[in-house]
């Protein structure tokens, strides 16, 4: 690993524990990464810098220091990240992603990109002094934002109100609507449902479907989603039962989703005497918008109750380590869609795998693709020299077409929503695949 990035590591805990200790609040921490360290009183941005928030405040107090509205840095990127609390470690990724694509430890080169990193937390309200900062007082060109459902539109807000354009990295659906600065890049619940059903209908075969789901909003959502997609191909959706979340034992829900109560009742008291003739079922897929714990758990139950000749389709929300590690027989032959896999196919993805574990010592997740893609994009947009202002880089954005990344393909459309290749993964012999 690069000496540089060892010592800035090292020198954000030091950061870290001064702020702690000195009392301030989390909203006005930031990360400072550099290639070459500098100090603190330095009144300008160096090439290749993650700032602090208290390096800015003391350049906005100097008289020679002067932010422009109307003239962005076109070389300053902001980030709006999750640097602690509950997602810190997941936003802690990210910034590792986004500092690699912009080339901040790559002692080869000289980078120009300026990377000022605030912290969110994860909360709402953590978004948005980060975002009207980072356009106003820092004048970044554009920001980069990972962000769960509930800070999302926070974020969105922010960004349309101050007229910065910002990238969301995020699951929400919507999130662009009528927000003419607000990109998002992610494989969107819809987009994962409709690569899911057109690929079980072309390839498996399956047009009647049944649905087992979560008894919460997101389980809801997927529902929905899927009956339209299901409608879409030609197919249909049986029935759609929902589960406590807390719930072990799916006795009851798998029940009723075979509409054959009277054969998995007996096998359910019978001292689990195994039953030679298996369950009959009208549907010839089920989809289970879960977490892989649930899913293998009702994997299991399915196959006990000799549930069977059925594909299991589902999310992203499966794609763990642990899917597999224990009782993966179950799950042979199960379907769902991500925006990315380490071991896919595509070359892009590949060679950043490659370079991103000879960097880090670690095999990059999807949140560390998206990342590494998103600043890709950016940094492709701006190679034009021509474009200096915030409505030039949306404009730029706007005619991504087939940009080839760790991620896939990806476009952005009139609603300035990425279209992405989903990856479509298929357990085969006790392993994941990518088949499509």
């Amino acid at each position: 690993m690069n000496p540089c990035r060892i010592f800035a590591k090292i020198f954000i805990l030091v950061i870290a524990v001064f702020l702690v200790c000195g009392g301030k609040e989390a909203t006005a921490v930031e990360s400072l990464f550099s290639a070459t360290p500098k100090a603190k009183t330095e009144k300008k941005v160096q090439p290749g810098e993650v700032k602090t928030a208290e390096i800015i405040q003391q350049e906005e107090k100097s008289s020679a220091f002067r932010y422009r509205s109307d003239l962005p840095d076109r070389n300053a990127i902001g980030c709006v990240l999750p640097l602690s609390g509950r997602y810190g470690d997941y936003g802690n990724k990210a910034l590792d992603a986004i500092l690699f694509a912009a080339g901040i430890f790559n002692g080869k080169i000289q980078t120009s990109w300026k990377i000022v990193a605030e912290d969110s937390r994860g909360l709402p309200e953590g978004v948005k002094d980060a975002v009207a900062h980072l356009a106003k007082t820092v004048n970044v060109m554009a920001i980069i934002a990972v962000a769960g459902t509930l800070e999302a539109v926070e974020v969105a807000h922010e960004a349309d109100k101050w007229k910065i354009p910002i990238i969301l990295i995020t699951p929400k659906e919507g999130v662009t609507d009528e927000k003419n600065y607000v990109f998002q890049h992610f494989l969107t619940p819809s987009q994962q449902i409709k690569a899911l059903a057109t690929y079980a209908l072309d390839n498996l075969n399956c047009a009647i479907f049944s649905i087992l789901y979560p008894h919460d909003d997101y389980g809801a959502e997927m529902v929905k989603i899927f009956r339209a997609e299901a409608e879409r191909i030609g197919g249909k959706v049986e029935s759609a039962i929902p589960y406590d979340k807390k719930k072990t034992d799916f006795t009851e829900e798998i029940n009723k989703v075979t509409r054959d109560r009277d054969n998995i009742a007996k096998k359910a008291n019978d001292n689990n005497q195994v039953t030679k003739a298996p369950i009959s079922i009208d549907f010839e897929a089920l989809f289970i918008p879960d977490s892989y714990q649930r899913v293998k758990m009702i994997a299991s139950q399915l196959a006990f109750y000799d549930v069977k000749d059925i594909k299991l389709l589902g999310t992203s929300l499966w794609n763990s380590p642990d899917l597999l590690r224990k009782d993966a027989e179950y799950l042979e032959g199960a379907v769902f869609a991500d925006s990315f896999f380490a071991s896919g196919f595509y070359p892009e993805t590949n060679d950043f795998v490659d370079i991103y574990y000879s960097a880090y010592s670690r095999e990059p997740e999807n949140i560390e693709a998206l990342s590494y893609d998103t600043m890709g994009m950016i940094i492709s947009v701006l190679e034009d020299k021509n474009i200096s202002t915030r409505e030039q880089f949306i404009a730029g954005l706007q005619r991504v077409t087939d940009y080839k990344g760790a991620t896939g393909i990806t476009s952005f459309s009139g609603d300035r929503v990425s279209r992405k290749t989903a990856f479509i993964l298929k357990v085969t012999d006790g392993k994941l695949e990518q088949v499509k």
